[in-house]
């Protein structure tokens, strides 16, 4: 797509919610710059504009002294990914993934999980000739299916719009710890390419940057090789390298109009703050990595006002989510710092912490200096409000989630410009959705995290509030009541902090909230809770002795081997099992003959199974006569591991998956469709948490097999 730029720099630092968009004036400047600063993990209580004590932010307390701060900003997610699809899609995350939603962060070896052809945000400015950039943190996946992280990283921030992206592929406290340059790992070498090990292997990998027990949590390295690139990355240099990298890529481009994405790692743990910041906050690691962050940003405000770009760059300053209750933040809370204000909740929960966030915007001689917004805004609204920015339809968006927002940032509406907002926590069950000043959450408690040990990384629900000394009529000495409502409803103008659920006080509102949800939930999921074995026994497959088969063509695996199968993506310590019985419960395994598929299974001795290990493995083409394939599938019923048919050019035409159960279940396709066409199975496993492994076995079916591969080059095996 193309674009067309000028200066308007958006700073948005998302803390949960892009919130941002030049005003409906802005076209008539000459094609603005935006800078959108995103945020990771900056709660509404983490800067000095929003009430904070324990921490000093003079760059962003300018921001919103120079511009407009919103009190009502929101991400559309509780949770770093899902956050950042709403943010460049314009789409709530519940839409993602054929309608199945993206709930959690993608996994290190997950593919690009927004389709290339989607319009997103970059796009908006390239089709108006404008340069674009994505600096930082991207997390959204790379290539097509399992990242196996081979060179080129494609499909990947280049096939979204961007015109350049510098970064890290995932996030600070997980692999690969190195950089990546558009589609290529800074300082990779053909001699020592980047290995991906997966869990458990850490003494094999590549030596990291070491960092105290009090930094918070980070991932060990599951990747070997690379080891010049490796050295390139440091954990305590992060903020400084992409700071430099975004005053650098706006000088170049000071003659054109552009956007520029810069997703921060801070305040993502671990805590790494750069030598000269520590120690200067009273707020231990975790306020200095708040006070590092505002450097940031004032570097690239400096840069804006060095080339004379300040009046014609908007900047918007945002969050991907609320702040995270991890070790770092709950030593920042011992020193008297409250991360997420007096707000209920924390990251990945529905409650207002969870996806409240700083907003602001500046742009001088368009949005009034020092003004205050009470209007609903979302990061997923960045597309239409930048949409309208650059003078194109707004109401061009299919599927209605983005809002144009422009009045808003440049105006002073008398009206809500949203009626309605879907918000979501990293659990499906607790969609939440926002009516005017009503907040329905469909489940009790927050959906997010629960740990509440010393030893827990992540601290959330009714043990997280008590820890903060937050009030909340469900929650009794750190648990929630056992007569509690089913679902929560708040007053959100009456009570922001939601100290009282008032889900039995206004059953029609109830009524008629719950109904809105509904129109917005993902499809219910085939185990219902309590249901799950009755339902897995139900559509399970019979045990059998290994018959030879009465059809043309049959993958049974009682070679013992997987060819004529192949793995195309990952890693697999044992594809072919032959266990008798299960892991978990000892039952017998409900399998054709001895043998069997499986990426659960580590090894022969193993004692359980590791749902970690992920990729794709298929079959060779074959030509259907037509008929009925049967076979049986087990292990995970999520979106992310399944069985699927499909046509020689990659397209997934039938799926199958399990039940949440290690029982295989019967299944069967129609192959009517596709007699004379060249088909092939494909198993994919994109999944690392529980029930993230798929078990399949006894294909059986007429067909001619051939002795061939789809063309992996061309065809997506996602």
């Amino acid at each position: 797509m193309n674009h067309h730029h000028q200066m308007i720099a958006v700073a948005v630092v998302v803390s949960t919610l892009a919130g941002n968009s030049l005003a409906a004036d802005a076209e008539a400047s000459s094609s603005p710059n935006v800078v959108l600063i995103f945020a990771d993990d900056l709660g509404y209580g983490d800067l000095g504009c929003y009430g904070a004590t324990k921490v000093q932010t003079p760059n962003i307390d300018r921001l919103a002294k120079e511009g407009r701060r919103f009190t009502d900003a929101h991400s559309a997610s509780a949770v770093c990914t899902p956050s950042r699809y709403a943010l460049l899609t314009g789409e709530y995350p519940v839409r993602a993934n054929g309608g199945r939603g993206v709930w959690g962060p993608a996994p290190v070896t997950s593919g690009l999980i927004i389709d290339t052809d989607k319009v997103t945000i970059a796009d908006v400015f390239k089709n108006k000739g404008y340069a674009t950039a994505a600096l930082g943190k991207w997390h959204l996946g790379f290539g097509e299916g399992t990242n196996n992280w081979q060179e080129p990283l494609r499909p990947g921030p280049q096939d979204l719009g961007f015109d350049y992206y510098f970064g890290l592929p995932v996030v600070n406290s997980a692999p690969p710890y190195v950089y990546v340059e558009n589609d290529r790992i800074v300082g990779g070498d053909p001699a020592d390419p980047l290995v991906y090990l997966g869990r458990g292997r850490h003494e094999e990998a590549t030596p990291i940057t070491r960092i105290p027990p009090e930094a918070s949590q980070r991932t060990a390295n599951m990747f070997k090789g690379a080891v010049e690139a490796h050295k390139k990355y440091n954990d305590y240099t992060v903020g400084t390298v992409l700071a430099n990298k975004a005053v650098d890529w706006i000088t170049v481009n000071k003659q054109q109009p552009f956007f520029l994405y810069l997703a921060t790692t801070h305040i993502h743990h671990p805590f790494t703050p750069g030598e000269r910041f520590q120690g200067t906050s009273d707020a231990e690691l975790y306020g200095d990595f708040i006070q590092e962050l505002d450097w940031m940003v004032g570097q690239v405000i400096q840069c804006l006002e060095k080339h004379g770009l300040s009046e014609n760059t908007l900047v918007i300053f945002t969050s991907d989510n609320g702040g995270m209750l991890n070790l770092g933040g709950r030593n920042a809370v011992r020193a008297g710092h409250r991360i997420n204000g007096d707000l209920l909740g924390f990251k990945f929960g529905a409650w207002e912490g969870g996806h409240r966030v700083p907003f602001i915007a500046r742009w001088p001689g368009k949005i009034e200096p020092g003004t205050e917004s009470a209007q609903v805004i979302c990061n997923v609204d960045m597309l239409a409000t930048f949409l309208a920015l650059t003078g194109q339809d707004s109401q061009s968006v299919k599927t209605k989630d983005s809002v144009n927002m422009l009045p808003a940032l440049i105006g002073e509406p008398t009206s809500p410009l949203r009626e309605e907002l879907v918000l979501a926590a990293h659990r499906p069950t607790h969609l939440a959705v926002r009516k005017g000043k009503w907040l329905y959450i469909g489940a009790k408690g927050s959906g997010g995290f629960t740990g509440s040990k010393p030893q827990d990384h992540a601290w959330g629900g009714p043990p997280a509030v008590q820890f903060v000394g937050g009030i909340n009529s469900d929650i009794e000495n750190g648990r929630l009541k056992e007569d509690a409502p089913p679902a929560q409803l708040y007053d959100l103008e009456a009570d922001v902090n939601q100290t009282r659920n008032l889900h039995d006080e206004f059953p029609e509102v109830v009524k008629d909230m719950s109904t809105l949800l509904a129109t917005y939930a993902p499809p219910k999921r085939i185990t219902a809770p309590g249901q799950g074995k009755a339902a897995a026994t139900i559509g399970a497959a019979k045990r059998t002795a290994a018959t030879p088969s009465a059809r043309s063509a049959s993958f049974d695996f009682e070679s013992g081997k997987l060819e004529p199968w192949k793995v195309v993506a990952g890693e697999f310590n044992r594809i072919i099992g032959n266990r008798d019985r299960f892991f978990h419960n000892k039952g017998e395994y409900n399998k054709q003959g001895d043998y069997y598929l499986t990426t659960l299974e580590t090894s022969a001795a193993a004692e359980r199974g590791m749902d970690k290990q992920t990729g794709v493995i298929i079959s060779p083409l074959f030509i259907p006569a037509g008929g009925t394939m049967t076979f049986r599938v087990g292990g995970g019923g999520g979106p992310a591991t399944y069985v699927a048919l499909c046509t020689a050019d990659g397209k997934e035409v039938q799926t199958a998956r399990g039940v949440n159960d290690q029982l295989m279940q019967k299944a069967s396709w129609d192959l009517a469709p596709y007699a004379g066409a060249r088909m092939f199975i494909k198993i994919v496993d994109k999944s690392t948490a529980g029930w993230g492994h798929v078990t399949a076995d006894n294909f059986q079916f007429d067909a001619k097999v051939l002795t061939e591969f789809p063309d992996l080059r061309k065809n997506s095996v996602e």
